[in-house]
């Protein structure tokens, strides 16, 4: 008896590469196999500097550029820093790229692919860089994740009144007793909870 083993041959085993170009200030710059148009999200992070910044980055002649990342215009501390570029589900790509990589990505294979918690296939590629010698400062690591945190209140605080005032219109609407401040302290106490 003779097995035959098939293989998908329109199937697409995904290639990626990602380098930085630029100093400290640095754009990500990749190639792949994958089709023309494809949108890839590309994510840089350094964990000691409480950094993390993201770029939509499009397929174009098997090539896809990110960037330039900075910390808030400034260039980002020394160190090492993860790059992770990923594709998000068929879906949410063009149609014109289904048949390429399926229309849940179920014709991606090879070990950039996994299967998504959304259903379907998506593919992800990870490596890291360094920024200057690679040599951490921790002060500037320091001072960048207070920053973060001053940042992360100030926005939680700007969300509590967004939340109170919409809160307090619909009250009104309704011709309904609406306490800004007891809503609004109720929101400020709830920070770090979540």
């Amino acid at each position: 008896m003779l097995l035959f083993t098939t293989l998908n041959a329109s199937a697409l085993k995904v290639k990626i590469t990602a380098a930085t170009e630029g100093a400290d200030k640095p754009a990500v710059v990749g190639t792949t196999n994958l089709p023309d148009g494809i949108e890839l999200m590309v994510t840089l992070r350094r964990k000691e500097s409480a950094f993390m910044a993201q770029d939509k980055a499009k397929v174009t002649q098997g090539k896809f550029r990110a960037g330039p990342f900075s910390q808030k215009g400034v260039p980002l501390n020394p160190g090492i820093y993860s790059i992770s570029v990923s594709m998000p589900i068929a879906s949410m790509q063009p149609p014109a790229t289904w048949p390429t990589i399926g229309n849940d990505g179920d014709k991606l294979e090879g070990p950039l692919t996994k299967k998504s918690s959304f259903g379907g296939r998506v593919a992800e590629y990870s490596t890291t860089f360094k920024i200057g010698d690679g040599k951490a400062s921790g002060s500037q690591d320091n001072a960048a994740r207070a920053q973060s945190e001053k940042d992360k209140h100030a926005w939680w605080l700007q969300s509590c009144k967004d939340i109170c005032k919409l809160a307090q219109g619909m009250a009104s609407k309704k011709g309904a007793a609406f306490d800004f401040d007891r809503c609004y302290y109720k929101c400020v106490a709830d920070e770090g909870k979540k």
